[in-house]
């Protein structure tokens, strides 16, 4: 294969991992679920730095896990919390410990960001301004029974921009 199929190829498989995937069917809601389990993308902008992860969030009352993974797939982070605090493990099994999730999404992302404000977004609030002086734009929902769940959501605060897509979202269990 000569030099310009390849780069072409490559071109094609970055094009197609970066569409926009249709939002995988929701469940049927009758009010926001104690437990729940969400996956996909985040991107995060700060001045000039910007990340983009996937995301894979469980939420259990008292706890909550968010696995970070590469554009490609691989996981390369996960938070987990309780009440006694919250750890972050990397990739290669590096561990730390904070007293607060947003203490080490500061550490991993570079913005302090707690599960309880990203589930009021998530669970659809009220748009304009939220928890944590984000100002918050919903920017596309999906009905889930009884439940609008927020498909695409963008926060602002200062020159801080977080944007969350929603590919896939299910209750769990209590």
């Amino acid at each position: 294969m000569t030099t310009a199929r390849r780069v072409a190829a490559l071109a094609a498989l970055l094009l197609a991992s970066c569409a926009t995937l249709p939002p995988a069917p929701l469940p049927i809601l009758a009010s926001i679920p104690a437990a729940f389990e969400m996956s996909g993308r985040l991107a995060v902008r700060q001045g000039e730095r910007s990340e983009i992860a996937k995301l894979r969030w469980t939420h259990r009352p008292g706890s909550d896990r968010w696995a970070f993974a590469s554009p490609l797939g691989n996981e390369v982070a996960r938070i987990e919390s309780s009440p006694a605090g919250a750890t972050l493990i990397q990739a290669g099994g590096r561990e730390e410990s904070a007293a607060s999730f947003a203490e080490l999404t500061q550490r991993i992302i570079g913005i302090p960001l707690e599960p309880a404000t990203l589930a009021a977004w998530l669970h659809g609030g009220t748009p304009g301004s939220m928890p944590g002086d984000w100002s918050v734009t919903i920017e596309e929902t999906q009905r889930a029974g009884e439940v609008d769940l927020a498909r695409r959501i963008n926060a602002t605060r200062g020159d801080s921009v977080v944007r969350l897509v929603v590919d896939e979202y299910r209750a769990l269990p209590e």
